[in-house]
């Protein structure tokens, strides 16, 4: 929309918005003098201490960092991956319809390399697993910040793709809704905060306060989807079929307590998620009776203290997590086929952050974790001996800041300790790791902002890659841990606030090379071993435009070009694109609304230029699905009613060249639109939500 971005840029030189508050890496500048009113004591110059309640200032960092706001403009029916789809840079992956599998990748990253933190917490400690975003009730959250590349060393962490942090709301009120829909769907969802009587909500007097989230969803996932029978030259046995096994039946829970004031707080979070779905597996090996049950426990502990001058945060922390699968059928594949796994983790973390002067502020963040992973076979009894694995973390950083806030110079020095030697294996020995970046941010004019970033990640094969047997994935022992060495360039444009338009253009360009990366290999028996692919190297550009029109319309949109290759020997695969990285990706959400009393949102998404397999012979069909959503509320006080809808088009074929190796041959298809090769998604999906809530739209949910 080149017009758009014209309007925007007069918009902009029309008048200079006033400078954002500064805070690299996510943390914002508040005044001493605040403290010293707080404490009783006069004057105070202005320091910079960590307040992470607040939401991100993207113009405040050197790093490319998008936040979404959980608030009236999505749909009552949107979730985490949906909200992740329409972030530039990002690419998720859908193993079928609601409330199925679904995990992000960054920038051209695996599933693994990105970070999933709740709250700060890690869910997936250095990459240890993927996480399913199906399990995350967006609704329990106030904001998704979404750290492409250089992340915060706040973190305590150097992940390949970048970070995607959950976070809840500072001030929660209370909300209901209820969603039903096609194919059986019934989710329920309750948001309680509540606050002890008397206590301040700003200041200076202790107080106690809290916050209870359920979210309930059931449905049975029978759609349609399109069959080729396995036989893409032979078109006359391409049929319709219905998924079957796909059933899920979930339940997450969370709960806030906290005591103190914003100087001082002690706070106690317990996140809990029990899932029981059925298995539908490939289309062309339909698994009729696998199943899938889940359970993730997370408990935390922190406590935070704050001065004129210093900020500190100290967290103990324990994720607990347990998947049986029970295969007794065989039909995933040739591994273990009725197995319990059990993975636990106790971490400690603790992060400080100095205002030595007015423009440097040194930080320490220090990290300690303990993992264990055990397996059952339940059909012999046998159980396994526990994997066990130590590491530590430690990362000095900095912000330096000069030419009235206009120039900050972010380095941090951060290494990773892995003690593998309780793991068993033949080379079990105690490794570190250098991931040291740097992050330059230059601000010309105070409403453009000039990006940079280098820097090298790692991530070590977690316990299930090198020992796991899940049935259709085995593992492999003699994996090497991936590491990658990453920059960006990019430039972050926001117009006055006070105009009729108002937003913010963004946009970048990435690069990375990955060394020993690791995917997964599938045999003749479709079951799927880790291996160490070699070289790899990506690089794209990525744009995003948020903007809003005299208070009434609201547009997001995002494109991401991305160019990758497999550096790798092998002359089969070598120079091939990377499977499963698209190479352009749009989104595309617009909403318009009268005093939130009715709202019209429509989105859009469109994927292309996707292989499957490393040898890039099969290529998937272009993806183009429109959604949208009519809410309706008559007054503030009264429920609102929304009906929604997915697939708007019943979108679920595309006709496509049927050998895109071949440029002889003219010849066209029929093929499924997939987000995953053999996992079909459904066509025309209807929702219907009422949801009440006292807070005021557009606030915390």
């Amino acid at each position: 929309m080149p017009w758009l971005a014209v309007v925007f840029l007069c918009s902009a030189l029309a008048g200079a918005a006033p400078p954002s508050p500064p805070g690299g890496q996510g943390e914002v500048r508040v005044a001493a003098a605040q403290d010293a009113a707080a404490a009783g004591v006069e004057g105070g110059e202005e320091v910079v201490v960590e307040a992470s309640a607040q939401p991100t200032d993207p113009s405040a960092t050197s790093a490319s960092v998008t936040v979404v706001p959980v608030d009236a403009r999505l749909s009552s029916t949107a979730d985490v991956a949906q909200v992740l789809d329409g972030v530039a840079g990002t690419t998720v992956v859908h193993l079928g319809g609601l409330g199925a599998f679904s995990a992000v990748s960054i920038r051209g990253s695996s599933l693994r390399q990105v970070q999933v933190y709740l709250d700060g917490v890690p869910l997936n400690p250095d990459g240890s697993d993927v996480v399913n975003l199906a399990e995350l009730p967006l609704r329990a959250f106030q904001r998704v910040e979404v750290w492409r590349g250089n992340a915060p060393p706040r973190y305590a962490a150097a992940p390949i793709g970048g970070v995607v942090d959950l976070v809840t709301a500072e001030e929660p009120g209370a909300a209901t809704a209820l969603t039903v829909g096609q194919h059986g769907t019934v989710r329920a969802f309750a948001l309680q905060g509540f606050q002890a009587p008397g206590a301040g909500s700003t200041g200076a007097g202790q107080r106690l306060d809290g916050l209870v989230v359920a979210d309930l969803l059931h449905t049975r996932g029978d759609y349609l989807f399109f069959d080729d029978n396995g036989t893409v030259y032979d078109l006359l046995d391409d049929r319709l079929g219905r998924r079957e096994n796909d059933d899920k039946d979930q339940l997450s829970t969370l709960a806030r307590l906290r005591w103190g004031d914003r100087r001082r707080r002690l706070s106690l979070l317990h996140a809990l998620v029990l899932r029981d779905e059925g298995l539908p597996g490939h289309v062309q090996a339909p698994a009729l009776d696998a199943s899938l049950a889940t359970g993730r426990h997370l408990a935390v502990a922190q406590a935070e203290a704050r001065s004129a001058a210093l900020a500190g945060q100290a967290r103990l922390w324990t994720l607990h997590r347990q998947e049986l699968l029970d295969d007794r059928a065989g039909e995933l594949g040739a591994g273990a086929d009725w197995t319990r796994h059990r993975y636990g983790t106790l971490g400690l973390h603790g992060h400080g952050q100095w205002a030595a002067t007015a423009w440097a502020l040194p930080a320490l963040t220090l990290s300690l974790r303990g993992d264990q992973a055990r397996e059952t076979d339940l059909a012999t009894g046998e159980r396994a001996p526990a994997a066990r694995r130590l590491s530590g973390t430690a990362a000095l950083s900095a912000e330096l800041r000069a030419w009235q806030d206009r120039v900050l110079v972010a380095p941090v020095l951060q290494g990773l300790l892995l003690d593998d030697r309780a793991l068993g294996a033949d080379d079990s020995r105690v490794r570190t790791f250098a991931t040291p970046r740097l992050g330059l941010a230059l601000r010309p004019w105070r409403p453009l902002t000039l990006k940079a970033n280098v820097g090298r990640a790692v991530r070590p094969p977690d316990l299930t890659e090198l020992f796991g047997d899940q049935g259709a994935v085995t593992g492999n022992p003699d994996l090497l841990p991936e590491r990658a060495l990453a920059w960006d360039l990019g430039a972050r444009l926001v117009g006055p606030e006070d105009s009729l338009l108002v937003g913010a253009i963004d946009v970048a360009h990435f690069w990375s090379r990955t060394e020993d990366m690791i995917v997964l290999v599938q045999n003749a028996q479709r079951t799927s071993t880790p291996v160490n692919f070699g070289l790899t190297w990506v690089q794209g550009l990525e744009a995003a435009a948020t903007l809003d029109l005299a208070g009434w319309l609201d547009s997001q949109t995002a494109l991401t070009w991305t160019l990758s290759r497999n550096l790798t020997p092998d002359p089969s695969v070598a120079d091939n694109q990377l499977p499963r990285i698209p190479t352009v990706q749009l989104s595309q959400a617009t909403s318009v609304h009268w005093q939130e009393r009715l709202r019209l949102g429509h989105d859009f998404t469109w994927t292309d230029g996707s292989y499957w397999d490393a040898t890039n012979f099969y290529r998937s069909a272009p993806r183009p699905l429109h959604g949208a959503f009519l809410r309706v509320e008559p007054h503030p006080a009264w429920p609102s009613l929304e009906a929604s809808v997915r697939n708007l088009e019943d979108r679920i074929v595309q006709v496509v060249p049927r050998n895109p190796l071949d440029p002889d041959d003219d010849a066209r298809i029929v093929d499924a639109i997939t987000d995953y090769a053999g996992y079909p998604l459904p066509g025309r999906t209807w929702m219907l939500t009422l949801r009440w809530s006292p807070a005021p739209q557009g606030g915390s949910p």
